[in-house]
């Protein structure tokens, strides 16, 4: 089979094609002038052929295989892209007007001076395409050569523009040289969401300068005159009344803010203000809650309008809401005291708030203003739902009499039945062996569903290991595969194919597809060559090694093929695939010796070791009889020492191998010895904000270490800077699909996995950036073949203390199903938030919020949140965290429900505490047991 190929040399065929070569841009315009304009179209197919050869080239680190065979020139690209202009059409003039991004003027001259039929159309063409052609539309439409189109695009360019540059064209630029932006463009910044990538919210985000700011620019042109007061309140009540996401809602809402209109100017716009109570974003509806609070107050707004308005209010799961509508019920009722019953029947929804202190203030109201029959049932509806501590109060006001307490609840009955610590299930159980793809449909569906899911390691791993068995294929297999193999090369790496980046997987499918059936070898896009210690260049290694043993020709599956799910190999399974492929002589690369060791399931069956000693004598086999128990002559350190370092780890897979650390020494983490974990948190301010960034530290010290040392590898190097070690890079990277299969390198031991994951997350609780890929590490959590081992239980302790909702549901769902399983100890838990609570990384209110939910995800999870809350409200009671408040509040209300008492640890710590506000009273109920 192939190498890979070096493209032909490009040679140039043509007079244009000459100057382009030369980069001779005038003789190329002084040719093309000497004919007549409406013949330069019949250089269109040489010049998009000098085209793609040239864009090619721009991705191809060795010139040497290019066509081009060297860098393309400034003076190459000028002559290029004027070509395209003058002798292509519209599409290929807008699909490459990137070109043009630096220097519109060319592009402007040269429509001046030839007005090419390119020009038809160009400025919808290149604005459909690119929010980024701003400069060249505007460019043109300033030398009068263009109209103004009418695309969100075109208004996502001018919002990407700079608002004050020395170095580029910024906003007052072209405002000054087109100035009916002012009352068109501009101003439709207020109509439009934006994007990810550009939005007003997130330009004044990263903008630090805050004169340079579009919120301060608008306030500047407001002050000059330009836009009225009345007007800029009108478009921001426009567009918060659009229900765009919060981040890019909150620029609106703050800009009303710093706008501060008066009562007067907000009267105008009352009724709008009534119906963004309505608003699922809570920064708009605290927003219109002041304003109604205001103008409620200056008699501009009315009693009954304001108190229909807030009705929806009452049952927001945001606490701040819902405490100001009652207070704003209460001014209600001050200016009109008949409207009370009618203030109760919309109070009754605020009970269904899950803070206590927030039923506690309803059914305080509900006393107050009485509730007719109808108010009573519906409120009588809701009892199940009402706190422990708040239960008595609400049913003597109903009326109803109060529970027996003296008898035991259901809950405390089921007390006998909580969980308790378990064996893990075997992770090669039948029921998780991994299918044996067997026919060619088979495998061909297969394929198919791994291009569009590359997230599936399992299948991954399936349908790359039937490949390397059912081959060589026959031409009409070759066939059948047909459609198979045409998604193939639109996935495939190369120079310039930089798409789907986002499915490393499916890409390295992709690769082995094409060397098997087109007998090409394509580089890998990642790799230990071009200094990547990644996961990524070990899963492109691994395909050039599969390719390796294809060239072989002996239709056998891979060393390292997992037999069972997440990457395990069965050790009676190993141990026959060894003894085979030995008989037919198969070379295995020394990578794929190593992944196939890691990977073995650990055993101390003595049977198994008899079946491996009946193995002929060689450095594998040798090191398997070691990962299997059996006492072996390892040599000294060498070229057969990765294999022993891998045996070792499958033999102890998280407890250092004295053996070898005599023989070896230290090698790295997860060499001879196990790799050890902490985590050290570096805070750092500046004027506005404080940051909190966690470093972990790894025992023994990474380094760097042969790519053949898998154990060793997946532990990135760290520089030292200010006295803290920083990780160079995440082994697992920025992809889901490329963290999965991390964790089947070695999955009898995810420590490793699990620490980079922690300290991902924990460097990320606050969503300062979008990685919604960290998931990849929560997932692993609720395997219930994987033990929530120390890593993992830092990894749990940080995804509860998170602020995206999707992520801490998946932390919580792991929290309960772990503990249900018997594979997590809540004491162990309950310490390690207890020692994060000591920092200021994490909130005590976040880990409330989490462990509310999770109190309510099952019948038996109270009892676990309350262990956890036992031991995480015991930290520093002299100085305890902010927001303790929240955990005493949950605790006390566990403590009614399941009406059991404090530990004495708990007891002591309490009694020291200094808390003061709602904390006094909810640390006097937990003390008195009231």
């Amino acid at each position: 089979m192939a190498q890979q190929k070096t493209e032909a040399a490009f040679v140039a065929k043509t007079a244009l094609e000459e100057f382009v070569v030369a980069g001779n841009y005038q003789g190329m315009i002084d040719y093309l002038r000497k004919q007549d304009k409406t013949q330069w179209q019949q250089y269109r197919g040489s010049v998009m052929r000098m085209n793609k050869v040239m864009e090619k080239s721009r991705y191809t680190s060795d010139m040497n295989t290019s066509a081009w065979r060297s860098n393309v020139t400034d003076q190459q690209w000028q002559c290029l892209r004027s070509a395209i202009f003058l002798c292509c059409t519209t599409n290929d003039v807008a699909e490459n007007s990137w070109m043009f991004f630096i220097k519109p003027e060319e592009l402007v001259e040269l429509w001046k001076a030839y007005s090419p039929s390119s020009t038809e159309n160009l400025v919808s063409s290149i604005v459909a395409r690119n929010p980024g052609s701003f400069r060249i539309i505007q460019s043109l439409l300033i030398n009068g050569l263009a109209e103004r189109p009418n695309h969100d695009n075109y208004l996502l360019g001018l919002l990407s523009q700079e608002v004050h540059s020395d170095r580029v064209p910024d906003v007052a630029y072209w405002i000054k040289h087109d100035p009916e932006i002012l009352q068109g463009p501009l101003l439709q910044l207020f109509d439009i969401e934006g994007t990810t990538d550009i939005s007003l919210a997130g330009r004044d985000k990263y903008t630090h300068n805050p004169d340079h700011t579009w919120q301060q620019l608008f306030l500047n042109l407001c002050q000059q005159g330009v836009y009225s007061r009345e007007l800029l309140l009108d478009k921001t009540l426009g567009a918060l009344e659009k229900d765009w996401i919060q981040f890019r809602s909150g620029w609106f809402s703050r800009f009303h803010d710093v706008l501060a209109p008066t009562v007067e100017e907000m009267s105008a716009f009352s009724e709008r203000y009534l119906g963004l109570c309505h608003s699922r974003i809570p920064p708009t509806v605290s927003m219109a809650l002041k304003v109604l609070g205001t103008l409620h107050a200056a008699g501009a707004i009315s009693n009954t309008a304001l108190l229909t308005a807030l009705q929806p209010l009452l049952s927001s799961a945001v606490k701040a809401q819902v405490d100001t509508a009652l207070k704003l019920i209460d001014q209600i009722i001050l200016k009109d005291a008949s409207l009370m019953q009618e203030a109760a029947s919309i109070a009754v929804f605020g009970l269904l708030h899950e803070a206590a202190d927030m039923q506690k203030k309803v059914i305080s109201r509900l006393g107050k203003w009485g509730m007719d029959a109808a108010t009573q049932e519906q409120t009588s509806q809701l009892l199940p739902q009402i706190a422990t501590s708040n239960r008595d109060a609400l049913m003597a006001l109903l009326g109803t009499p109060a529970a027996d307490t003296s008898k035991p609840s259901a809950t405390i009955q089921t007390s006998q039945a909580l969980p308790t610590l378990q064996p893990l299930p075997s992770p090669i159980a039948e029921s998780r062996a991994l299918p044996i793809i067997s026919d060619i449909d088979a495998l061909i569906e297969a394929c198919a569903y791994v291009f569009e899911n590359s997230d599936d390691t399992d299948c991954f791993e399936t349908v790359i290991h039937a490949l390397l068995k059912l081959a060589p294929f026959s031409a009409d297999d070759k066939k059948r595969f047909g459609p198979v193999l045409k998604r193939a090369q639109k996935l495939k790496p190369s120079s310039d194919n930089w798409r789907n980046m986002d499915k490393p997987l499916a890409r390295e499918l992709a690769r082995l597809l094409v060397f098997i059936f087109e007998a090409e070898r394509l580089p890998p896009n990642s790799s230990f060559a071009k200094g990547r210690f990644d996961v990524h260049s070990v899963i492109c290694q691994r395909t050039d090694d599969l390719m390796d043993i294809l060239m072989q020709a002996k239709s056998v599956l891979p060393l390292a093929a997992p037999s069972h799910q997440r990457g395990y190999i069965a050790p009676a399974i190993l141990i026959e695939r060894t003894r085979e492929q030995h008989a037919l002589g198969l070379q295995q690369p020394l990578q794929e010796q190593v992944l196939s060791l890691l990977r073995l399931t650990p055993s101390d069956d003595p049977h198994l070791r008899q079946q491996a000693a009946s193995l002929p004598d060689t450095p594998y086999h040798n090191a398997l009889r070691y990962a299997l128990g059996s006492q072996v002559s390892i040599p000294a350190k060498g070229k057969d020492s990765a294999l022993y370092i891998a045996a070792a780890r499958a033999r102890y897979p998280d407890e250092d191998d004295a053996n070898l650390i005599q023989l070896y020494g230290d090698f790295g983490p997860d060499g001879a010895h196990a790799a050890r974990y902490r985590f050290e948190i570096e805070i750092s301010k500046n004027e506005v904000y404080t940051f909190y960034h966690s470093h972990l530290r790894t025992t023994p010290t990474p380094r760097a270490i042969d790519q053949a040392y898998l154990s060793i590898l997946r532990h990135p190097q760290v520089i030292e800077d200010d006295g803290y070690s920083h990780r160079t890079e995440s082994f697992g990277g920025s992809n889901e699909s490329k963290i999965r299969w991390s964790a089947s390198i070695m999955p009898s031991s995810l420590e490793a996995v699990f620490a980079e994951g922690a300290h991902a997350i924990a460097n990320n609780l606050d969503w300062w950036e979008v990685e919604w890929y960290n998931k990849a590490y929560l997932n692993l959590l609720l395997v219930p073949t994987v033990p929530m081992s120390s890593s993992a239980i830092m990894l749990l302790a940080f995804a509860l203390a998170g602020k995206e909702p999707g992520q801490t549901a998946i932390a919580i769902d792991a929290l309960v199903a772990s503990w249900l399983e018997g594979r997590l100890e809540a004491v162990v838990l309950g310490h390690a938030i207890q020692g994060l609570l000591a920092t200021p990384q994490v909130k005590a209110s976040r880990y409330a919020q989490s462990l509310g939910k999770a109190a309510r995800a099952y019948v038996l999870a109270p009892h676990l949140v309350f262990q956890l809350l036992c031991i995480m409200v015991t930290q520093s009671p002299q100085s305890p965290p902010k927001d303790m408040a929240m955990l005493l509040g949950l605790l006390n209300e566990l403590r009614l429900e399941l009406k059991q008492d404090l530990p004495a640890s708990t007891l002591t710590a309490l009694n020291e505490m200094q808390i003061g506000g709602k904390g006094k009273a909810l640390l006097k109920a937990l003390l008195t047991g009231i």
